[in-house]
């Protein structure tokens, strides 16, 4: 359960850091699936009336994160297989076209920006710095996004991302995976560096792909 928290007296600060507070609580498992969205308890936990709650809580439906469902009101959603695959597969589609956008940019500076990510990513790693390296990970797509220039893209690429990081809180611990995903995120850079934007586009696939059996293989041993 999510500690109490102290809230600006300023109503739209209190709107906004309502918000990124629920959200946080739920993302780091503290409301974890399942769990129900009671808004005089969330009153209590926040220090807030009910305003900036039910404000938080229809944003939170729009992310993905709190659903509304009939005979038990707001929960947060239990995760399926079908959601991992509908996730995934979305947010592949997302960065292929942001690797078919962003080719005909990609010059000397876009690539060291890669690159430098690349390297946080291995020092995060090597400092047994699993959080660190996760957060390098989401920038490494979140800068192939930028670069394609697409603000509709961005839009949908942030709603999805905001489902994803429900999963990331189940990888903090596991080296394996987290290795396996440099090197894969190394194969991406290497194709555009090389300007393979069909390479990079398999590399993007095939991330994905291993991504979703990993989320998919965890979620059945969890129900065995």
């Amino acid at each position: 359960m999510a500690e109490k928290r102290d809230v600006s007296q300023d109503t739209e600060s209190k709107q906004e850091q309502v918000y990124n507070y629920l959200k946080q609580d739920i993302l780091e498992g503290k409301f974890p699936p399942g769990a129900p969205m009671v808004e005089r308890k969330l009153c209590d936990i926040y220090h807030v009336s009910r305003s900036p709650v039910r404000n938080a809580l229809q944003r939170l439906i729009r992310d993905g994160l709190v659903a509304f469902v009939p005979g038990k009101g707001m929960i947060v959603p239990e995760i399926t297989i079908e959601d991992i695959f509908e996730i995934y597969d979305m947010m592949e589609l997302f960065q292929i076209y942001a690797i078919r956008r962003s080719a005909g940019k990609m010059n000397e500076v876009s690539l060291k920006a890669l690159e430098n990510i690349l390297l946080n990513i291995r020092t995060s790693l090597d400092e047994e710095n699993i959080p660190g390296a996760i957060q390098w990970d989401v920038k490494f797509h979140e800068f192939l996004v930028t670069l394609a220039g697409s603000a509709r893209l961005k839009q949908f690429h942030d709603q999805i991302h905001n489902q994803i990081e429900r999963f990331l809180s189940y990888t903090l611990e596991d080296t394996q995976l987290a290795e396996r995903s440099y090197l894969e995120h190394r194969n991406i850079y290497n194709c555009l560096a090389e300007g393979d934007v069909a390479g990079a586009e398999h590399a993007i696939s095939q991330h994905y792909s291993n991504t979703k059996q990993y989320y998919i293989n965890r979620l059945l041993r969890e129900h065995l």
